[in-house]
């Protein structure tokens, strides 16, 4: 009997994923140099963390035509296959390449291929290639100014795209993080994938998808924008954005944690077996995870949860030294990496040590429990390695809480100490992990 193959089988491939985290990185704003070379030199620190997979937004020449700000969106793009000279050049990139591999770390490099820079190189030598209203290029999103929309329906634009992405995967990254990717059709990002593979088949393919509303204004507009779940046919995994805005409104009491919990949980059916998705707390678009969950115990606990997730771990530079402030796109705006908190940044780099376990890459059911029990996460993975539970406490206080798992003494994987059920209950402040059988 001939087997059909499913359109999903690229998922089952990429599970050790699981047991990664990436590490984002801004260059502009990471050093005061903001160079390739001076990256290059803090690798060490960025590997002890024990993340495995360094992620860089754009590294393109930014265009100067409706630049926002004095330096310009890295999003804005002029020649995709060029170097920023602000950050360096091609063979300073290159050592930074060999030097993340010598570390242990592989490179994931921002594809940004809905829109160019209104400067582009393409607008003089391919006009064809672009969007225009009334005679002038355009965008299809209003405040994205800086910009113009490729026509990435045709077939000549799609070509030119793939041989993009076959210089960078022929240089030698690892893994390429396409900015708004359901903007552009999923066809084309099937077969761009299908072209790649024929030279790198261990590429890491990563979807930004789309928030939400965003999605449906599109729709509404007449504009082809795909769900996350389409996305999975040529992606490995895929941004929170489909409920992440709720988590952020629990934390500014737009919505209840209940809401959040209910989206989270029906990730679990609505999208294809072995989907992956990046639980992060805070990006370059989004606030900055110490700036909305201000208590310290709630922000351990929160940490800890997105680490906890069925999916891939998550970094943005400077979250594990608590910076409250999102830098900016558009100016020299330097994170601070300096450790104010030990017993923070330790835990952050327990939380990536942990991510290893193998349990988190043989997840056979992930289950949100319904607790009952208010600014409490519950939630059950059952592995290979055997039923594993984590308590989260959002109250920001000591607390019993009602488990759902057997009597007896744990140790908890969170910070290796003991903890006691006694009655179905469990005395908590900070984030709870245990292998555990469930209670009779």
């Amino acid at each position: 009997m001939t087997t059909i193959p499913s359109p999903f089988d690229h998922l089952a491939k990429k599970q050790h994923l699981k047991n990664e985290t990436i590490y984002q990185v801004f260059i502009r704003n990471y050093s005061p140099e903001g160079t390739f070379e001076a990256l290059e030199r803090d690798l060490p620190r960025i590997a002890d963390l024990g993340v495995s997979i360094l992620y860089l937004l754009p590294i393109h020449p930014i265009g100067i035509t409706a630049r926002k700000g004095s330096l310009g969106s890295p999003y804005a793009i002029t020649d995709y296959c060029a170097i920023n000279p602000e950050l360096g050049t091609l063979e300073d990139f290159i050592s930074l390449l060999n030097a993340a591999h010598q570390s242990g770390l592989k490179v994931m490099i921002d594809i940004v291929f809905n829109h160019t820079a209104r400067d582009a190189k393409w607008v003089t030598e391919r006009p064809d290639f672009y969007l225009y209203k009334e005679g002038a290029l355009a965008n299809r999103v209003g405040d994205w100014s800086d910009i113009a929309d490729l026509l990435t329906s045709k077939a000549e634009v799609q070509d030119s795209l793939i041989d993009v992405l076959l210089y960078w995967a022929r240089i030698g990254v690892d893994g390429f993080r396409c900015d708004v990717a359901p903007m552009l059709p999923i066809a084309f990002w099937m077969k761009a994938r299908a072209a790649v593979d024929s030279v790198r088949p261990d590429i890491i393919w990563l979807s930004e998808s789309l928030d939400p509303h965003l999605l449906r204004d599109l729709r509404e507009a007449g504009f082809m924008t795909h769900s996350d779940a389409e996305m999975y046919l040529a992606f490995d995994a895929l941004y929170d954005y489909d409920i992440f805005d709720t988590l952020e409104g629990y934390f500014s009491a737009k919505n209840s944690l209940s809401t959040y919990l209910t989206l989270a949980h029906a990730q679990g059916h609505i999208y294809p077996d072995n989907y992956l998705k990046v639980h992060y707390l805070e990006n370059h678009d989004r606030r900055r995870a110490a700036s909305y969950a201000e208590d310290r115990t709630i922000l351990t606990n929160i940490a800890a949860w997105s680490f906890f997730q069925n999916g891939i771990g998550f970094l943005y530079a400077g979250q594990e030294t608590l910076n409250t402030r999102t830098p900016s796109l558009f100016e020299k705006d330097l994170i601070d990496l300096e450790v104010k908190d030990r017993d923070f940044y330790d835990f952050i780099k327990h939380l990536v040590a942990l991510k290893k376990h193998p349990a988190f890459a043989s997840v056979r059911r992930f289950d949100i429990l319904d607790s009952g029990q208010p600014d409490l996460i519950q939630a059950r993975m059952n592995t290979e390695a055997g039923h594993f539970y984590g308590i989260f406490n959002l109250s920001g206080g000591t607390r019993e809480v009602s488990v759902p798992f057997a009597d007896g003494t744990y140790t908890n994987l969170f910070d290796n100490k003991t903890v006691t059920c006694i009655n179905g209950q469990l005395s908590i402040r900070s984030p709870v992990m245990v292998e555990a059988q469930p209670r009779a």
